[in-house]
This record gives C-alpha cells, structure tokens and sequence, in this order.
C-alpha cells in the first residue's frame, strides 16, 4: 500500500478515535452526577477520567506525528482567483471571494453545519474560508493570517479541541479574532479561552439571523476596539 495512502488510513483512524473518545468524555460528564455518588462510583470515574486522559496523550502524540508526516508529504492545492494587484497570492480556495464583506474562517468537521453557515455567509456578503480539520486549518491561518477578520471555531474536532486549536492560532497571531460555536463545550475550558480573548461562543443549533446578528456585532466590537486601542497610542 503506497504511504501516502497509509497516512490517509492513519488519520482517518485517528479522528474516528478521537470522535469516540469525545463520545465518551460527554457521556461520562453526563452520567457521572446521577452515578457516582457512591464510592464504588466514585471510583469508577475517578478510573475512567484517568484512562482518557491517558487515550487523549496517546492521540495527541499520534496528532504530532501524522502532522509531521504531513508537513513533508506533498498536499494538494485548491485553485483560488487571481489576487488583486499588490496583495499577497494565496493557494487558498475563497468562496465568494468579491463579496464586499470581511473574511470569515469556518473551523468545524461537521459537513451539513459547514454547508448550511457557508451559505448563510456568503449571502450576506462575506467572504468565507473552511476546514475540517485542525492541522490543515492551521495551514490554512498561516497562508491567511491578516486576511481573516473572524475564526468561527468548532469545540468538538478531531484531534485537537477548540481550546488546542484556539492556543495554536493564537500562537501564529496573538490577537486573533475567534468565536466559539458548538453543542457542547468543556465550561471551565470556555471560561479559560474567554480570559484569554476569546471573542464569544455561538451555541448550536443557530438561526441564520443568530449567526448572522453575533457575527456581525463581534466584527464591529473588534474594529470599535481596534479604534480604541489606535487612539491609546
């Protein structure tokens, strides 16, 4: 079997691995209140967090060597439109890319949830760029970067959660504009990435008029701060 073909397998393996560990976690988050009153409970969670901790390390250790084998292998490209005279050219494919708009970064592996908030965007006018997975998302920042006015980021991914995701955009601009949206998310984790600039969290199912309303209120408090901070100096 050709190699590439094997790190294809390799990180199929590792994101169904990781959706299930995800499956888990919540399902024991759930369960845990109404079970583990009792000591034999107690215990039995205090097991079982101690084990997914243990799988969560094992997959984020597979993560960082598919991610290397990956930044060696050669990867595809969309075929984006020209870039306008004197701007940086990107390999990165824009959808609706003369929308008068900002630039909004879809992060979530959900295809329906991509599909249904990419057209609800473009729409309205704005630009829109998407991925489904973190490491390929990452890639996708650094080509970008100032280009994007707002990451829309999904808590739930394969490999990383949007908290690892968040530091690691964070790390690439320290600034970056980001909105979680999810089903589900850690509370304590959401409250960490809020200390840390966070922009808002965007619960699922949305309304096109609630994603539409959030997006746009968090755009213009990001230029309402940016023209705070320019006066500041």
């Amino acid at each position: 079997m050709p190699a590439n073909t094997d790190n294809q397998w390799l990180q199929t393996a590792a994101n169904d691995l990781n959706n299930l560990l995800q499956v888990i976690s919540e399902s024991s988050s759930v369960l845990e209140p109404m079970c583990g009153a009792s000591p034999e409970g107690m215990r039995y969670f205090a097991f079982l967090r101690t084990s997914l901790d243990r799988a969560k390390n094992v997959t984020a250790q597979l993560a960082a060597r598919l991610g290397g084998l990956q930044h060696h292998a050669p990867e595809p490209v969309s075929t984006a439109p020209a870039a306008p005279s004197g701007s940086r050219q990107s390999a990165v494919a824009i959808e609706n890319p003369a929308g008068t708009k900002e630039l909004i970064f879809i992060i979530d592996d959900e295809p329906l949830i991509v599909a249904i908030a990419k057209r609800m965007l473009t729409d309205a006018g704005y630009r829109v760029v998407t991925s489904s997975e973190p490491f390929q998302a990452l890639e996708i920042f650094k080509q970008l970067n100032d280009q994007v006015d707002l990451v829309i980021l999904d808590f739930t991914l394969p490999i990383m959660d949007g908290s690892e995701v968040f530091d690691a955009l964070r790390e690439i601009k320290p600034k970056v504009a980001v909105m979680l949206s999810s089903g589900f998310a850690e509370q304590d984790k959401v409250r960490a990435m809020l200390s840390q600039g966070l922009r808002g969290f965007l619960p699922k199912p949305y309304t096109q008029e609630k994603l539409l309303s959030q997006v746009r209120s968090t755009l213009d408090s990001i230029r309402g701060l940016n023209s705070t901070e320019r006066r500041a100096l």
